[in-house]
């Protein structure tokens, strides 16, 4: 069969080629299209189906234009490749994964599913502007950080990016030095910001542990107004008691980036208590950041959103601030169930002995946070 590589190249970076072959909602459709952009008729469906699989593993190099058009969206350190797709639309859903497989069902990004190599995306990105992001969002899981990224994704000009799984496999690479780290994620930031240039206002909501990347992070973005999001220990620890996310179930991936992820002989409380500890600590370490906003899960309320949009320097107008009310009137993970507080039910799951732990253990660190002058109460 013939190599079909320079054809696949140039329709990925042709925005008229790649937008007239998403036209096709059917296969036989799509195909057809190919076949005439290729010049390839002669092959049975199946054939063109097995070549375009066959290019699909081959690293697109920088000379094909993928920049502004195409999101990264999933980074495998250990080959360091880059996987592509086109965007559909811009993320509303709860977490980056989420929107990522919407846009996956889309029959074009089940067919065409480049990918670069690290440092081709890299030169990707040396085409574009370096973007100035509107906020970033730290929290301790659990605490409303979904809340916020969900409602600030209804504002006209914000794209919201909640746990990118891009930017975490990036920073949990423990084989880049900081350098290649920084350069790396300036890069993404700068590419996943390009594919919604119509919604200049990126936030970026980091996954719990990102806390322990602050320095590198920070480094790259001093200027970047932030959100410190916690809650009452004992509730974040009953989530988690009830589905443990992947820091607080001993993922052997996230040692690299803190000692504390060692599970050891440790039980399953004791870890996951000095897990919330080291990073409430971390946490108070560089609250003292000017730029740094404390948010209490207590208050999150619409006044509340409010104040932490104008602290990214976004300002709802009324009706945008009605989409925000009646999102909060629903559930952050579950959109379409109603929000129910549950606040008492998560104090109420442990016995008394383990509650009293947990306490005496994580709420003295807990209140000093929220004894800083930038505590909203």
């Amino acid at each position: 069969m013939s190599n079909y590589f320079s054809q696949y190249c140039v329709l990925l970076g042709s925005i008229e080629q790649f937008t007239y072959c998403r036209q096709a909602y059917l296969l036989e459709d799509l195909l057809a299209r190919v076949k005439s952009l290729w010049n390839c008729t002669q092959l049975s469906d199946n054939e063109l189906l097995d070549e375009i699989s066959r290019l699909n593993q081959m690293p697109v190099d920088d000379t094909v234009k993928l920049a502004g058009n195409w999101l990264p969206y999933r980074y495998q350190p250990k080959h360091k490749r880059v996987h592509w797709l086109l965007p559909v639309g811009h993320a509303t859903e709860p977490f980056q994964d989420e929107y990522i497989s919407r846009c996956c069902q889309q029959l074009f990004n089940q067919i065409f599913q480049p990918r670069t190599s690290l440092n081709g995306a890299i030169q990707q990105a040396k085409t574009l502007a370096d973007v100035q992001p509107a906020g970033f969002i730290f929290h301790l899981s659990r605490c409303g950080s979904t809340l916020i990224s969900g409602c600030l994704s209804e504002l006209a000009t914000t794209c919201v990016f909640s746990e990118a799984p891009l930017l975490t496999e990036l920073l949990l690479d423990a084989q880049l030095t900081l350098d290649e780290q920084q350069n790396s994620l300036r890069a993404f930031i700068n590419l996943q910001a390009a594919a919604f240039s119509q919604r200049p206002q990126m936030i970026i909501k980091w996954n719990a542990w990102d806390i322990f990347r602050w320095q590198l992070i920070r480094e790259l973005y001093p200027q970047v107004p932030v959100v410190f999001l916690v809650r009452e220990p004992v509730e974040i620890l009953a989530s988690h008691q009830r589905m443990a996310g992947r820091h607080m179930s001993g993922d052997p991936s996230l040692v690299d980036i803190n000692p504390v992820f060692i599970s050891g002989r440790k039980t399953l409380l004791s870890f996951r208590s000095d897990v919330l500890a080291a990073l409430l600590g971390e946490m108070s370490k560089f609250s003292s950041d000017s730029l740094v906003l404390r948010v209490d899960y207590r208050h999150l309320d619409a006044a509340q959103i409010r104040t932490i949009s104008n602290h990214f320097g976004v300002f709802p107008d009324d009706q945008s601030f009605q989409q925000i009310t009646r999102r909060l009137q629903f559930h952050s993970k579950m959109p379409g169930a109603a929000f129910s507080n549950d606040a008492r039910a998560k104090q109420a799951l442990f016995a008394v002995e383990d509650k009293a732990t947990i306490e005496q253990s994580l709420m003295p660190i807990y209140y000093q946070f929220l004894g800083c002058p930038k505590e909203l109460a």
